[in-house]
């Protein structure tokens, strides 16, 4: 990413975050700029009065001058620093910002793909740690340039010659600044992966359900150290660049001495050591200050354009955004020949699925771990790309509309049921788009789901905090958690439900009732279910018994017990 892009987007993003502060620093940033060629006119004017000097007032004038300069100097700087760092924070909140923006167009499919994940780490990274600190060095920079140009110009009126070596002395900083770059964007396409991995981890450590499982387990330390092994590995990478980019630095900074030193051979010779020479030779001594600098800070932007181009690869990765809706109803569900292999699996997990049904139907996808089941139902809702086959609603193919739209179908209830540490009321609301609910349809929705109950006995009902780690939040059990999801489901009201294993933690009696509710409104919609549980599936339309990635038995549940094949071995214990 060249360095341009990069001090544009930085120039466009501050002034987006705050304009006035920007143009604050702009003319501070001018001011120091012009600090150099004033102290080269002023100290020739001062040595120059020296010269002829018989008392102190002969030289009071340029003296003062020098004196005045120094003082404004600082403090102008300490103004310029505070209004940068200031505007650095306002970056950051905003590339974050952009960051989540981005992250909710993506579906499942992408974020589930290794490689994009490793995108999506390394371009968050970036935005968190790295980017929005490229603005001061991209404002210090253009400082340095124009110190340097100033001092080239001043110089140009003494010796030609010097004010050239002073202006190419600028050429070794920027060859060296490219091969830094290639140096920097090899880096991080490897610690990307390495990232994710470390966030992967360290999520498991301050997250309450797997931090007490690791706890009780005593398995928090294995954990830790598996981070601190990532952490060293990044760290590790990161280093295989220091001696490269320091000795790029220290070439570039030989190179810049020779010409910085033609510049002073030139200057003395060609003035003829009058004053104007030493006012030249401070010019000079100031140029080098002001491209020292300048190499730092260009070296600084040249890191972190790396950094900055994963950060673009990640906004790249943005889909067109549609408002979420949920489809109004769903006629039929139609599966035709699904087959998904996943990568570096040979077998595939599905294959040949066929299927349909009907509004008001339920059928039941069965079978032992890892036969398929959680395949399909990633398959018809989308959170999979499958490799072959079709998928229809009413006839339309899911590749013929929006994923927005094709997902408003469902109302999904995964075994990796969500646990929203947020109030129970703007839990309940991340089942649909819809504004303006109603606490009325807000406690049938957890009615139905047999949660109401729980909910009345907090303290403060639906605006509850959930999550004991929260002041003032309760914690729940996953079979609360549960119901909870599975409210947000009614709440949804979408025309196709697809419910894996809906009452895994819930106890029978509320499972009882969960069921029962199934069936009384079954006419609603669509509804898959996948169950281990054999009285669950004694009301279902069809039973599709999933072995191996195939279907090998449907029918109606007191016929595949009789028939005495897969699901009567599957069943057999639970129907005795």
């Amino acid at each position: 990413m060249g360095i341009f892009a990069v001090g544009t987007w930085s120039i466009r993003q501050a002034w987006a975050a705050a304009p006035r502060m920007v143009v604050g620093a702009v003319v501070l940033a001018l001011l120091v700029a012009a600090v150099p060629s004033l102290q080269v006119l002023l100290m020739a004017d001062f040595v120059g009065a020296l010269t002829g000097a018989d008392a102190f007032a002969d030289v009071a004038a340029p003296f003062a001058g020098l004196v005045l300069l120094i003082a404004f100097t600082g403090p102008v700087e300490a103004i310029a620093g505070t209004l940068q760092w200031r505007v650095v924070d306002l970056i950051g909140l905003r590339a974050k910002r952009e960051v989540a923006a981005t992250l909710a167009t993506l579906p499942p499919t992408v974020l589930a793909d290794p490689a994009a994940a490793a995108e999506i780490e390394a371009g968050n990274k970036a935005a968190e740690d790295e980017i929005s600190f490229l603005y001061p060095f991209v404002l210090s920079l253009v400082r340095d340039v124009l110190s340097v140009l100033g001092v080239f110009v001043t110089l140009a009126t003494m010796s030609p010659l010097a004010a050239v070596f002073v202006l190419v002395s600028l050429v070794p900083m920027l060859v060296a600044s490219q091969r830094i770059t290639l140096i920097s964007s090899r880096m991080w396409d490897d610690v990307g992966k390495l990232y994710w991995r470390s966030r992967y981890l360290h999520q498991h450590l301050v997250t309450t359900a797997s931090s007490i499982e690791l706890t009780s387990l005593g398995a928090n330390g294995k954990i830790s150290a598996q981070v601190a092994g990532t952490v060293d590995r990044i760290t590790a990478r990161k280093a295989q660049t220091y001696l490269p980019m320091l000795s790029w630095r220290l070439l570039a900074g030989l190179a810049t001495s020779l010409l910085l030193a033609g510049a002073l051979a030139a200057l003395v010779v060609g003035v003829h050591y009058g004053p104007a020479a030493a006012g030249g030779v401070y010019g000079v001594m100031a140029a080098m200050g002001a491209v020292g600098s300048l190499g730092q800070n260009l070296g600084n932007i040249v890191e972190g354009g790396a950094p900055f181009e994963r950060y673009r690869t990640l906004l790249a990765m943005w889909r067109e955004e549609r408002a979420p809706s949920v489809a109004p109803e769903a006629r039929s569900l139609v599966v035709r020949g699904v087959t998904h292999t996943y990568p570096g699996k040979e077998r595939p997990a599905l294959q040949g699925l066929d299927l349909r049904i009907d509004r008001g139907s339920i059928v039941a996808l069965v079978g032992v771990n890892g036969a398929g089941k959680t395949t399909a139902v990633g398959a018809i809702v989308g959170t999979i790309d499958p490799e072959a086959g079709e998928i229809e609603i009413d006839g339309r193919r899911r590749e013929d509309m929006p994923f927005q739209d094709w997902v408003g179908h469902f109302g999904t209830l995964t075994q990796e049921f969500g646990r929203y540490e947020l109030t129970v009321r703007e839990s309940l609301l991340l089942g649909t788009p819809r504004t303006g609910v109603t606490d009325e349809e807000l406690w049938a929705a957890l009615e139905a789901a047999n949660s109401a109950s729980m909910v009345r006995g907090f303290e403060g009902g639906l605006d509850q905090q959930l999550g004991s780690q929260w002041e003032g939040g309760v914690g729940l059990s996953g079979g609360q958690w549960q119901r909870l999801s599975l409210a947000r489901i009614h709440l949804r009201a979408a025309p196709i439900w697809i419910l894996d294993e809906p009452t895994s933690a819930i106890d029978a009696e509320a499972e009882q009732e969960i069921f029962r509710e199934l069936q009384r409104s079954r006419s609603e919609r669509i509804t898959i279910v996948v169950s281990h549980r054999a009285w669950t599936l004694r009301g279902m339309d069809e039973i599709l018994v999933v072995d191996e990635g195939r279907v090998v038995e449907r029918g109606r549940y007191d016929e595949l017990l009789a028939s005495g094949g897969r699901f009567a071995e599957i069943f057999a214990e639970q129907a005795a």
